[in-house]
């Protein structure tokens, strides 16, 4: 019983650990509140929990708050031009709903359409991450977070797999969700992507 409790025990490493995430997710909502640093909020949610899921995370505060200020003007130009491209996307499906497009050709441009997105897609789950693990270019940071999400399409399901599972069930118990996504929702999901990740990116990560 003793050692449940010690210091070093499972119990306490694991209080710990939610401390962190709980602190981590406060800042980082916080941190959204004037939605043009959503990027840059996520780029250093990004740093932390892979950090922490390499177990080299330091002061969670601290640490966010490093990576918010270092990556802040790639991750706002890149945040906002994600924005522009997802409200063009939502106005092409709200006009091709509404236009009520029939005939042959419907198919295709479904078909087009949600390519586009899957691509997209696939950039907004991957450029933040990327962007906090390596020192590059907007234009290059960009390119490569297509090119990572495609060579490595199966841990693209698994990241699409949890964040389609998250919104599905934040959105069937959504009195329920609300408190526990401001406590540590969003923390606890990048983190279980932060695995993935690091992952993904050993790949590209010379070895010391």
């Amino acid at each position: 019983m003793g050692g449940l409790f010690n210091y070093d025990g499972p119990l306490v490493s694991f209080l710990n650990r939610l401390a962190d995430l709980v602190i981590l997710n406060i800042v980082f909502l916080i941190c959204c509140i004037p939605v043009f640093t959503i990027g840059a909020s996520l780029t250093a949610l990004s740093s932390m929990t892979m950090k922490m899921a390499r177990k080299e995370e330091g002061y969670i505060a601290r640490g966010f708050f490093k990576a918010f200020k270092e990556n802040f003007r790639q991750a706002t130009v890149i945040w906002l031009i994600l924005l522009i491209l997802g409200t063009i996307f939502g106005m092409d499906f709200w006009i091709m709903r509404a236009a009520m497009i029939t005939g042959p050709l419907l198919p295709i441009f479904q078909g087009v359409l949600t390519l586009m997105f899957a691509i997209f897609f696939f950039e907004f789950l991957y450029v933040f991450p990327v962007l906090a693990r390596f020192d590059n270019t907007i234009k290059n940071t960009m390119k490569n977070a297509v090119l990572m999400s495609i060579r490595h399409l199966p841990w693209t399901v698994v990241l699409v797999v949890v964040a389609g599972a998250s919104g599905v069930i934040g959105y069937m118990f959504l009195a329920y969700a609300i408190p526990i996504f401001c406590l540590l929702g969003f923390s606890v999901i990048s983190l279980i992507s932060a695995y993935v990740f690091n992952k993904v990116f050993e790949v590209y990560i010379p070895a010391e």
